[in-house]
């Protein structure tokens, strides 16, 4: 079973890897992906740098991004794979899911308030929208104290 895990590199979504690592730790058969999407610059952006560039600089930003779900799998013997998308973060999610068949997406809330779109976010929401597995969203521990 392939599940997919949404990194931005925030506390919220290292909730997400955290269950997404319990999970793994109670099913031998779970593969997890790790997956970080960085946005695209903008096209005059290649007016003044070329395509390596541009594409270095997200794989630098990127494994920023990672950089802390790795340590934690690491740490927990987990195994992972780990991937670096550009474009649109709810497309990209939901292709790459799609693509490497992956049977669920977890993701992290950004917890604002208690205002379901606020706790959603905009990419979660949209996930949700346009998923075709399950999706399952995991509170940040402020939004669980609450």
């Amino acid at each position: 079973m392939n599940i997919v895990i949404a990194v931005d590199g925030s506390d919220n979504a290292l909730e997400a890897v955290r269950y997404g690592a319990r999970l793994a730790s109670s099913n031998s058969q779970i593969r997890l992906h790790l997956l970080n999407i960085q946005p695209p610059l903008p096209s005059a952006a290649s007016t003044f740098v070329s395509q390596d560039v541009v594409r270095s600089f997200h794989q630098e930003e990127g494994e920023k991004c990672l950089k802390s779900a790795r340590a934690l799998l690491d740490g927990m013997n987990t195994p992972y794979e780990c991937h670096i998308a550009v474009g649109n973060a709810a497309e990209q999610i939901v292709e790459y899911a799609r693509d490497r068949k992956c049977e669920q997406i977890i993701m992290g809330t950004r917890g604002l308030g208690a205002i379901p779109s606020l706790l959603l976010g905009s990419v979660a929401t949209r996930v949700l929208h346009i998923a075709e597995v399950p999706v399952t969203l995991v509170p940040s521990r402020a939004a669980r104290k609450k």
